[in-house]
């Protein structure tokens, strides 16, 4: 008989952030607690990735002496300090994913923010005296809030689709990754407020000195909103969803009880407070009571977690499940490519196409600026606003072939009219404005939704962590790779790899399944159950 989510369920047992019955757009308190809580990260995470894309021009004038978005002399140190936070990224992702698998999102949630905080702060105390080895000072301590940064994907994905119910869960998930379109949009808000401020400084007596400041407040600000969300995470109590994973790790019967989900009442802490009244009284008996339910509880959390460990192991060893990995992980890795090999590169393309062309420093970093708050403001952000407003109607797997495909025709379009688009600043910002509105209406999005949602709550975070670590790779080798192939090859090039890469990433979405509507949790305790009624009582240990 199938399981319908009623009977995996136990509604009462649920928060008010997870119960079913809700308006799909009508937010209660505790479901705006969460998505605040949640998507701060994001804004924050953001901020922090993109701004090195300005950042990485003023250091080059700085040290330099160079109006450029790449390195002078040097595009390789420029694209690994473009990658550094990517870097740290991949180990962030699957570390935190998994950890949070093992131990439970409550004793992770909040670390790795702590982690880039206490990065951000080093990087803006960098000292000037290093010269040439400035690059270098930023680049390690970009890989240490790159592991932070990098935590925030399968933890944030992970807290809220664990508590989201299914008629919403893709729009509460897509509501913390927009947040991705305001800290770009805020960072180069931010960038072109701070050089109004230090305009009359640097412009019109010449101290050039003064650019060291933007950088070090534009980089440091984000701080501030970090702090806070700190406070908010470290008290954010554990899912019902979470609790069940733990529940069946330490009595794996559960599976075949029908209790996986909703959690089970636990009689021994009723047996804890029977021998503690006991103990007050005097009673042997009660104490000895307590301390075998202690220990016997210590034991079953130790089993369980060192359940967890290899769970996700087991899980991926079957066909059914690994296909899907494939799917979401090169997904994510190909789109990334394309999508940081702009993101991050956007200082060149914009300079090569002749959008930035001022030898003034004030007015080139000025140009810079407006470009990416306009990209921002007409692209990045209304994509990301499109896929909210039509995730649960259109389907994830839709949206993300219509995403790519349109980027491999802007991609084109952009390639074999390079020379025309030079010559015509408005086709220009056209282009990377339906670009990056096809990104985020589009596999940007669908590549973070998904594997929140196409994996069960057991194997949730460490699944997402890889799929999204698997895209950061993508990211380096874009990062790598543009800064050197726009220098040797020229833009026009890499504009054709990036089509052709777009084109490449659409066959693996087929590898997935539509996840509109489906419980992942309540298609692992039919399978595990299914499992555990061929295999006997000893299988039940190894599911």
């Amino acid at each position: 008989m199938a399981i319908t989510v009623a009977d995996a369920f136990d509604d009462s047992r649920l928060s008010a952030v997870e119960r079913e019955n809700q308006s799909r757009w009508k937010l209660s308190w505790p479901e705006f607690k969460l998505l605040f809580i949640a998507s701060t990260g994001f804004f924050i995470d953001a901020y922090d990735l993109f701004n090195i894309n300005l950042v990485v021009v003023i250091l080059n004038f700085v040290v330099n002496g160079k109006l450029s978005g790449t390195i002078a002399n040097a595009p390789l140190q420029g694209g690994v300090l473009k990658a550094a936070a990517n870097i740290g990224c991949v180990v962030g992702q699957i570390a935190f994913g998994l950890a949070g698998d093992v131990f439970g999102r409550k004793a992770i949630y909040g670390i790795e923010m702590m982690v880039t905080t206490l990065a951000t702060i080093l990087i803006i105390a960098a000292p000037l005296s290093l010269g040439a080895g400035l690059f270098t000072y930023i680049t390690i301590f970009r890989v240490l809030m790159g592991i932070g940064i990098g935590g925030d994907y399968p933890m944030s994905a992970s807290v809220v689709a664990d508590r989201a119910n299914l008629r919403r869960r893709g729009t509460m998930v897509t509501f913390i990754f927009a947040m991705q379109g305001w800290g770009s949009l805020i960072g180069g808000l931010v960038f072109i407020i701070l050089l109004a401020i230090y305009k009359k400084g640097v412009q019109t007596h010449g101290h050039l000195g003064q650019l060291n400041s933007v950088w070090r407040i534009y980089t440091g600000l984000i701080i501030i909103p970090a702090v806070i969300t700190i406070a908010q995470r470290l008290l954010m109590p554990e899912s019902t969803r979470m609790k069940g994973v733990h529940a069946v790790r330490e009595d794996p019967s559960l599976i075949t009880k029908g209790r996986v989900i909703g959690v089970k009442p636990d009689h021994s802490a009723e047996k804890v407070g029977e021998g503690s009244e006991k103990v007050a009284e005097g009673s042997e008996d009660g104490d000895r009571e307590a301390a075998h339910t202690a220990a016997r509880r210590l034991a079953a959390t130790k089993a369980g977690r060192a359940a967890a460990w290899r769970e996700a192991r087991v899980y991926f060893s079957e066909w059914r499940h690994l296909k899907i990995l494939i799917g979401t992980t090169m997904s994510w890795f190909l789109l990334d490519i394309i999508f940081y090999g702009i993101s991050l590169n956007q200082a060149i393309f914009i300079s090569a196409l002749g959008l930035a062309s001022s030898k003034d420093p004030w007015e080139f970093l000025w140009q810079q600026g407006v470009a990416n708050v306009v990209i921002a403001v007409g692209g990045f952000l209304p994509g990301y606003y499109f896929t909210l407003f039509t995730i649960e109607y259109i389907g994830r797997k839709p949206i993300q072939i219509m995403g790519l495909t349109m980027n491999a025709i802007i991609f084109a379009v952009m390639a074999g009219k390079y020379t025309a688009l030079k010559a015509d600043a408005s086709g220009l910002i056209a282009c990377f404005i339906f670009l990056q509105f096809f990104f985020n209406f589009g596999a940007n999005a669908t590549t973070f939704v998904i594997p929140a949602e196409v994996f069960p709550t057991r194997v949730r975070g460490f699944s997402h962590g890889l799929s999204a670590a698997c895209g950061k790779c993508g990211a380096i080798i874009a990062s790598l790779a543009v800064s050197i192939m726009s220098t040797n090859v020229g833009a026009q090039n890499v504009l054709w790899l990036f089509c052709g890469v777009a084109i490449v990433c659409i066959p693996f979405t087929f590898l997935i399944p539509e996840t509109k509507d489906r419980d992942a949790d309540v298609v692992d305790l039919e399978e595990r159950r299914a499992a555990a009624a061929l295999g006997g009582a000893g299988e039940t240990e190894k599911i």
